[in-house]
């Protein structure tokens, strides 16, 4: 729930006379907290949707304060980018298919490992969203090393350019949007990808 202006104020005079210059620091009674007690695949999970999602809500901020897209849409970029690559990794894994080795920030081998994981599991490949993977592609061509949005220069000091010049924030903004809820969706589709009565269902049988 957000804070009021004057709740806020209440809370930062409060933080101030805590005396305690801690970043990290347990929660007092009823105060919010982030519990990091579970791992594995939970994880992982709140780790793509986590950054995807920060990368939507940043994108919404830059089209709500139109001048501060020039400061947000590299932290944007930069969620959306590593939260793809992420999600890649965890839905491969989900669906019982094995990331290839080294495969770092390689976008396109990631891609490919999804489609090899998707063909074992399905002849008719039902739940691969080609939208997706065509939007994971786009970001791939143009940012392959996943260095375009966190630095401005490449270790000799030669600019890190960005191609196409100009982007149409709108359309970025819904599109990432899109791409949220296909992931998000994907894997109940993984699932009843590999659900034997629901397969006879679809043939039919």
């Amino acid at each position: 729930m957000p804070f009021s202006e004057s709740e806020e104020n209440a809370l930062y005079e409060a933080y101030l006379k805590a005396g305690d210059a801690r970043l990290i620091v347990p929660p007092t009674s009823n105060a919010p907290s982030i519990d990091f007690s579970s791992g594995g695949d939970w994880r992982e999970c709140r780790i793509w949707e986590g950054y995807l999602d920060a990368s939507h809500i940043l994108l919404k901020k830059a089209l709500d304060d139109f001048p501060r897209a020039n400061e947000l849409v590299f932290p944007a970029l930069f969620n959306l980018r590593h939260g793809m690559e992420v999600a890649l990794k965890w839905h491969i894994r989900y669906a019982g298919g094995v990331i290839p080795n080294k495969a770092g920030h390689n976008l396109p081998a990631l891609i490919e490992a999804f489609r090899r994981t998707a063909d074992d599991l399905d002849d008719d490949a039902t739940y691969i969203p080609y939208y997706v993977l065509e939007r994971i592609s786009e970001l791939a061509s143009i940012d392959p090393r996943s260095i375009m949005f966190r630095y401005s220069t490449e270790k000799d000091g030669s600019p890190v350019d960005i191609n196409p010049k100009q982007w149409d924030l709108t359309r970025l903004y819904f599109s990432v949007s899109d791409l949220i809820v296909c992931l998000d969706d994907l894997s109940g589709k993984i699932d009843l990808s590999r659900d034997e009565e629901y397969q006879k269902f679809r043939r039919g049988e």
